[in-house]
């Protein structure tokens, strides 16, 4: 009987009876993933132009470094290096960032569609959220098959920094990413403190107390102390395992941090992709049920 009663009245609120849940689960979901969006947006945001929000994650090691050279008024060296430091970060910005915006867009018109009861916006929305959905799930399945492609995108910007490095003077970038870089993580080089043999751009010459050294390797892969101080040791004099990081090179500690990110960040797309296509199913029996009481009018 109620199913009758809902059959006589207007075409309007036909649609509404038959479809009510579904759109109101279409709607919730929609909000919740243009929320999550607006956040992924905002993340990618910080990732990628947030030079105060590399600051905040990484102020003690570069504070520490700024105020051993006597750079801690130079607000120009405090840019380049946070610069530097966010261009190994920008991949995670761009994908929180790209992946939020699409889902934002995408959600909005599902919400739209929902709250108007349109089956052909509703149509479009599931169509190209299952799109979005295919084209994640191929990025994930692939990385995970193969994570190597990816993650060879940071040793690149590695091995860039390394060839570019000066001294431990220089306010270049290559050379204060790797100033900072080297000591905080107590490494040397890309494999080791023999890829800077060779490089064009390494200055081995080094002024201290002692006059002028000819160095072999950078000052900044000597041990030393949290503040940059030099520990009693005869380094950079004389470079060994003892008194330096020379055989320790920054990859090694680098690639399982960049490879964890990455595998967390693909498990955060796979539950997103989860929910959208459990949206985009929704969706579809909602324009599917809004269709099937229109023929039954006729």
């Amino acid at each position: 009987m109620d199913d009758v009663g809902c059959q006589q009245r207007d075409p309007g609120s036909k649609n509404a009876c038959s479809s009510v849940p579904c759109r109101f689960l279409v709607i919730g979901i929609c909000i919740l993933l243009i929320c999550a969006g607006i956040i992924s947006f905002v993340v990618g945001c910080l990732f990628t132009w947030g030079h105060r929000t590399m600051y905040n994650y990484y102020m003690e090691p570069v504070d520490a470094y700024l105020t051993y050279m006597g750079l801690t008024e130079n607000e120009a060296a405090k840019t380049m290096v946070l610069a530097a430091i966010l261009e190994f970060v920008e991949p995670f910005g761009q994908i929180a960032l790209w992946i939020g915006l699409c889902t934002t867009a995408l959600c909005c018109i599902g919400l739209y569609g929902a709250s108007v009861q349109s089956r052909f916006i509703l149509f479009l929305f599931s169509s190209m959220l299952l799109a979005k959905v295919l084209i994640l799930a191929v990025i994930i399945i692939a990385f995970h098959a193969q994570p190597g492609p990816v993650v060879e995108t940071f040793r690149v910007l590695l091995t860039t920094a390394v060839k570019g490095y000066k001294n431990l003077d220089s306010l270049d970038k290559h050379s204060l990413l790797l100033n900072v870089m080297m000591p905080h993580l107590k490494c040397c080089g890309v494999t080791g403190a023999e890829d800077f043999t060779g490089s064009k751009n390494f200055d081995n010459q080094f002024v201290s107390n002692e006059g002028t050294i000819v160095l072999r390797y950078p000052v900044s892969c000597c041990k030393r102390k949290e503040n940059y101080d030099k520990l009693p040791n005869k380094c950079p004099e004389v470079f060994d395992e003892r008194n330096s990081y020379i055989k320790t090179g920054c990859w090694s500690i680098l690639e399982g941090q960049v490879l964890s990110a990455l595998t967390k960040v693909s498990f955060i797309v796979i539950f997103t992709i989860l929910i959208e296509f459990t949206l985009a199913c929704f969706s579809i029996y909602a324009t599917m049920t809004m269709e099937e009481v229109k023929t039954s009018q006729v």
